[in-house]
């Protein structure tokens, strides 16, 4: 099923499944601009470096072209989970950097990383530490954070830290408890959406990257996409696919704005168009039912809508007959909603 649907649209790969990738970067102006800053601050050896945006605006695909980028030239540990107290997240990064360490004494730990740190500076390459998801960080490993911030020589840092969080991290980080923390991040950067036209770009960009020849997806899609996805790239990764095997199960080789109102559809779980198409009158006549279905609840008047209402019986046979009787139905019958109420 795969290959036939890349074949039909001419494709070598999936140019909008859904794990990152760093071969399908799109350099969007906001994108490149946290790149370099993060470049800068390494180079630089800059000690903290933050970058935060709300879910699915690409932190993760650019960590993972930063780290392809310096692989060679560093020791990089990452940390992608964070949830963990000071003790359990100086043992992981000791393990991801493969520090040598035994036991669990903290000072001997830390002794151990930095004989480890200025070895690594002493050949000119980097040591740098990746928190992914940092507004998950406990109080007390942002302290220990800060305090391996503190391994440097009287020239320059032995450690450089990148925190990649959502936006609330950076309210959390005002805190009067974390200002020393604060204090000591010296490049701050935000990740937003992307704009119409990048979203346009980013679309035709990845389809590019595929091996698309052609132009597949019409204006219609395209806005479809973006009113949907609000150019968050994880969303519009999204609804582009599923616009394509939309397309796709047409058989249309061409992504039309039909094709992407229907795949948005489903992926917002909205009711069926004809339930949204119903007139007002239909409306109306539901609203009437609704209505005499708690009339008839509170009252228990018997009610024929063909004719004249029943009289109504006096209130203690009335309260009798709601305790005793069984529940009644609502029939709806005619295109004019001839209404009337009969026992169940």
């Amino acid at each position: 099923m795969a290959n036939d649907y890349l074949a039909f649209f001419n494709l070598q790969q999936d140019p909008f499944r859904m794990p990152p990738d760093p071969y399908y970067f799109y350099p969007a102006e906001r994108h490149n601009e946290i790149l370099s800053s993060l470049n800068f601050a390494i180079e630089q050896k800059e000690g903290f470096f933050l970058a935060t945006g709300e879910p699915g605006t690409g932190k993760t695909t650019i960590l993972k072209v930063f780290i392809e980028h310096w692989n060679d030239r560093a020791e990089i540990a990452l940390i992608m989970t964070p949830r963990l107290n000071p003790e359990e997240f100086l043992v992981a990064v000791l393990d991801d950097l493969k520090v040598p360490f035994s036991g669990t004494n903290k000072h001997d730990m830390i002794k151990e990383f930095r004989s480890f740190l200025l070895r690594t500076t002493a050949t000119d390459k980097r040591v740098i530490l990746v928190v992914d998801e940092a507004q998950n960080l406990p109080d007390e490993t942002l302290e220990e954070l800060r305090l391996l911030s503190n391994l440097e020589t009287e020239k320059e840092k032995l450690i450089q830290i990148v925190l990649l969080g959502q936006p609330e991290f950076r309210e959390r980080i005002m805190h009067s408890s974390l200002r020393q923390l604060n204090q000591r991040i010296s490049v701050r950067s935000s990740l937003a959406p992307l704009s119409y036209q990048e979203t346009v770009d980013y679309i035709q960009y990845r389809l590019m990257k595929a091996g698309a020849a052609a132009v597949l997806f019409d204006d219609a899609a395209k806005k479809s996409i973006y009113a949907y996805s609000g150019g968050i790239p994880r969303l519009i990764n999204l609804s582009a696919s599923r616009s394509m095997m939309a397309a796709f199960v047409d058989g249309s080789r061409q992504v039309r704005g039909k094709h992407a109102d229907q795949a948005i559809l489903h992926l917002q779980d909205a009711p069926p168009p004809s339930v949204k198409r119903l007139s007002k009158s239909a409306l109306a006549a539901i609203a009437a039912g609704v209505a005499l279905v708690s009339l008839i609840a509170v009252f228990g008047f018997r009610l024929n809508l063909s004719g004249t209402p029943a009289a109504p019986q006096s209130a203690g046979p009335a309260v009798r007959d709601a305790e005793t009787t069984s529940a009644q139905t609502l029939v709806i019958s005619g295109s004019r909603a001839n209404l009337r109420v009969e026992p169940a």
